[in-house]
């Protein structure tokens, strides 16, 4: 928790390194009315955490694969490359990107900051970059309280928990739960076998969390065979596998597969002579915003924690 708290005030302290009529400073707050922003939220993740936050009748753009917003907001391109026409047909005052080895064109720069667009560009690496994104975009649209010296007030800063502090508990250290959980081997896919290693999202949540790993070296996506499984012998396995759902549908609490979607979606893997096929440590999150870097991965995080549980029990 302190760390991601540090981590916020950093950010709307010290002064961004880029030019400030291209990037946004939290620190100096709003500069539109509520009702005159306009977002282009030009980041899957992004659009979730202003969902979050109330303003998501502020987006008037969206990302070509945006997994939340409906045909209402036009789309207006990816990381591949923004529809500057829609871009300028929308008329944002915000425009927010994630941090990505793709530079933006020279054109979208220029139109930029001839149309004084306020450009938010964070990077989504880690579960701290979700955490204090989450907070930045707070102090954005809501501002920083100020003392009428014109110094920052930490106390009123402080007064309300910041948005980080729920992911925070979401990922918070489970103690005996987690340690019961074993050597926890995350999946992506069963077919074929991917497991998400080192530096993915999820194996950060299981750190987190306070469980150990089944695999602890590699990269974030390690492709396994049947051998592979037999050779790490996990404890536990939990599979992340978004299930596709409806508008309505979106939000609902997670109801969670059965024993023969269980023997459905593992298939062979059952007979194997594991650990975690031996003790009936096998479950599923999911999540439809399972697999995106947002605000969603603290609900994911406390769903694999909610097996955790009922392995315990």
């Amino acid at each position: 928790m302190l760390r991601i708290i540090l981590c916020c005030v950093s950010v709307f302290l010290v002064s961004c390194d880029k030019p400030a009529s291209q990037t946004s400073n939290p620190q100096d707050g709003p500069e539109h009315a509520i009702e005159e922003i306009r977002i282009a939220a030009m980041s899957p993740g992004m659009s979730v955490m202003i969902r979050d936050l109330g303003f998501e009748d502020r987006i008037v753009a969206k990302h070509d694969y945006d997994m939340i917003l409906g045909d209402r907001v036009p789309a207006a391109g990816s990381e591949l490359g923004f529809d500057l026409e829609m871009l300028i047909q929308t008329d944002p005052t915000h425009v927010l990107y994630q941090t990505t080895s793709t530079e933006r064109s020279k054109r979208f720069m220029e139109i930029a900051e001839d149309r004084n667009w306020i450009i938010f560009e964070r990077p989504l690496n880690t579960l701290d970059d979700i955490a204090t994104t989450m907070d930045d975009l707070h102090f954005l649209f809501n501002g920083v309280p100020q003392r009428e010296d014109q110094q920052y007030d930490m106390n009123e800063v402080f007064a309300q928990p910041l948005p980080s502090a729920k992911l925070a508990a979401a990922w918070d250290d489970l103690g005996p739960v987690a340690d019961a959980a074993g050597r926890v081997l995350v999946l992506g896919s069963v077919d074929p076998i991917g497991a998400m290693g080192p530096g993915s999202y999820h194996h950060q949540i299981i750190v987190r969390l306070g469980a150990a790993q089944a695999i602890t070296d590699g990269s974030m996506w390690i492709e396994l065979d049947y051998e592979d499984l037999i050779r790490l012998n996990p404890d536990s396995i939990v599979l992340i596998a978004p299930r596709q759902s409806s508008e309505d549908e979106r939000f609902a609490e997670p109801i969670g597969p059965s024993p023969e979607d269980i023997n459905r979606i593992f298939g062979p893997i059952l007979e194997l002579p594991i650990n975690a096929v031996t003790n009936g440590r096998i479950g599923v999150v999911d999540h439809p915003l399972g697999l995106l870097p947002s605000a969603s991965l603290g609900e994911v995080a406390e769903e694999i924690g909610a097996l955790f549980t009922q392995w315990n029990d």
